[in-house]
């Protein structure tokens, strides 16, 4: 009986730690469409890799990925930092796409190529972000 009652407590303990060492899938796909976004607004004949370890593996953990802070508690996304992305010249950021990030408290654009910042969606969240350029 003492043995059933630990193991079910080892369980219970491997499924919080597994789940504690992934980030929220959500903001995943969140970061994986902002990438692409990215991508979108480069200029021709950059074929640098954009955000290389932004993947799609099922393994990746997005809190890990350059670029990406979390907060180390929820495993929510707290900071986005880019740069040297070779924009096309005057290529814009569609803030709508930080719109799933609920934490969010800080972007770094610093050598982005951005010329400036727009939103498509109607309600806007409100964010509270510490732009660096």
């Amino acid at each position: 009986m003492l043995l059933g009652q630990y193991l079910i407590w080892v369980i219970l303990l491997l499924g919080q730690i597994h789940g504690y060492k992934s980030c929220i899938e959500k903001e995943k796909e969140a970061l994986l469409e902002l990438k692409k976004y990215l991508i979108s607004m480069r200029r021709e004949g950059q074929s640098d890799s954009v955000l290389p370890t932004w993947t799609n593996d099922k393994k990746s953990d997005c809190c890990l990925w350059n670029g990406v802070k979390c907060n180390r508690t929820s495993r929510r996304v707290i900071g986005i930092s880019f740069g040297d992305l070779y924009l096309k010249q005057s290529s814009l950021l569609n803030l709508s796409l930080l719109h799933p990030f609920e934490e969010v408290r800080s972007l770094h654009l610093n050598r982005s190529g951005f010329s400036g910042l727009f939103d498509d969606m109607e309600g806007i969240q409100e964010f509270l972000l510490v732009f660096i350029f």
